[in-house]
């Protein structure tokens, strides 16, 4: 499964950003980056004022919101700081979407905190899980993407309580320990 058109984007901006870096010529390097923030300044005044008009009324604060919820609409408008809805709105919904994945790998959510731009995500066991074969460090992989989506713009996201994982041990490793005279369960021949 490939990667969204948005997300490409902005790693070959990112690509692109840093290769300028390497130009030969320092003049070039710092005039591409002065047209590269001219034209983020423009889209972002538009965006700006797209987003205040449309939000003048409750209709149009639901345009707002269902527009943000667009992948690439997003991402510009985060990069704007302009998203209608805040940190920690954001936080909730991008845990609210992980509550499936995460109770079918045994792990449901405890608790969430957003101090400031800080996020800390307490989770729990799950009785819900059926197959709990994910480890831990997919899991945090799986929860940290989800809210770097949602929420680039937060400083830090501590994730505590993963599942360790669980060692299996078969009942045919186990020693069992006869009473004197008991023969129940023995192998013939046993004493």
């Amino acid at each position: 499964m490939g990667s969204s058109p948005p997300a490409r984007s902005t790693r070959r901006i990112e690509e692109l950003v840093f290769a300028l870096d390497a130009l030969p010529d320092p003049a070039a390097a710092d005039a591409a980056r002065e047209l590269l923030q001219l034209v983020l300044e423009l889209h972002g005044a538009a965006l700006a004022r797209i987003m205040q008009t449309i939000a003048t009324d409750a209709a149009g604060a639901r345009l707002a919101a269902a527009l943000a919820e667009d992948d690439a609409i997003h991402d510009v408008l985060l990069l704007h700081d302009l998203h209608p809805a805040d940190l920690p709105a954001r936080i909730r919904r991008a845990v609210n979407r992980l509550h499936p994945h995460l109770a079918v790998q045994g792990v449901a959510v405890q608790s969430v905190e957003v101090d400031d731009d800080r996020v800390r995500v307490r989770l729990t066991p799950s009785d819900a899980g059926r197959h709990q074969d994910a480890n831990a460090d997919s899991i945090h992989q799986q929860i940290e993407q989800a809210l770097l989506a949602a929420a680039p713009d937060a400083a830090s996201i501590d994730i505590e309580g993963l599942p360790t994982p669980i060692a299996v041990i078969s009942a045919a490793h186990i020693p069992v320990r006869r009473r004197a005279g008991d023969t129940a369960g023995a192998p013939a021949g046993a004493p």
